[in-house]
């Protein structure tokens, strides 16, 4: 399928907001500008563990949050189609619930009677992406009247890298909101000052050009390189890089 010029221009518009140095690192952020350009209700960022549902944020604020909602979100987690379909296959690319039920199927689900029902969802698209320490990032974007085109899903998977790049920031961050006490254990390893130099670094930015955008010197960009370095146990840019790509996604 071929974008057309519209649809074009809303990608080049979203990743412009998407690296927005003054947002880096911060999932609200990130999954705010996918719902905008692709259309949604709401959009959701959630890290998933062998055990379940570990992290997750919704945008806008407190959609889908009712009496017990986490917990039957946790309940009904394995009758989701596109998680059980990335478990068996490891293919994380955008996909529509309407593309493994229908809608009669659908809502025969637990899952859709006890949680997507009140939190008013009737139509999915999501993109999976492999998490560090064995978990899972689900990007889903949450409609109630009408489902996604073949544009929209062509758009997400297009912004799949982008959205593992920025994860995998988050995630350094340690921002994602917890969902259980035990989450609040993991320590972030890099600041959100050292976060935005890597993710200049990644956009290709040098030395230089990275200390006028924030406003400090050249050498104080080194030094904060150097402390990225130590925290990721790497000891070049390069290093960083891949180790940033390898925490966003093995695509």
């Amino acid at each position: 399928m071929t974008l057309t010029n519209a649809a074009l221009r809303r990608l080049i518009d979203g990743l412009a907001e998407l690296y927005a140095p003054a947002a880096v690192g911060d999932p609200a952020h990130v999954i705010t500008v996918v719902a905008a350009l692709i259309g949604a209700d709401s959009c959701s960022y959630n890290e998933f563990c062998v055990s379940g549902l570990q992290r997750y944020r919704v945008e806008p604020a407190g959609v889908g949050e009712f009496p017990d909602s986490a917990r039957l979100f946790h309940e009904h987690l394995p009758e989701h189609p596109i998680l059980a379909h990335y478990q068996a296959t490891g293919d994380g690319s955008a996909l529509r619930v309407s593309d493994f039920l229908s809608d009669r199927q659908f809502r025969a689900l637990g899952l859709y009677r006890d949680f997507y029902r009140p939190a008013e969802v009737d139509y999915q698209l999501t993109v999976t992406l492999p998490g560090p320490r064995r978990s899972l990032i689900g990007i889903a974007l949450n409609r109630r009247y009408c489902d996604f085109r073949d544009e929209d899903r062509e758009l997400l998977n297009l912004l799949r890298p982008h959205i593992g790049q920025a994860a995998a920031i988050g995630m350094l961050l340690g921002e994602a909101a917890p969902l259980a006490p035990a989450a609040l254990a993991e320590t972030p390893l890099l600041t959100p000052r050292q976060s935005r130099v890597l993710q200049l670094v990644a956009a290709g930015y040098d030395d230089r050009r990275i200390g006028r955008l924030l406003g400090i010197s050249t050498r104080t960009v080194n030094t904060h390189l150097q402390h990225i370095y130590r925290a990721l146990g790497v000891t070049s840019r390069t290093e960083a890089l891949a180790h940033l790509r390898t925490s966003a996604c093995r695509l």
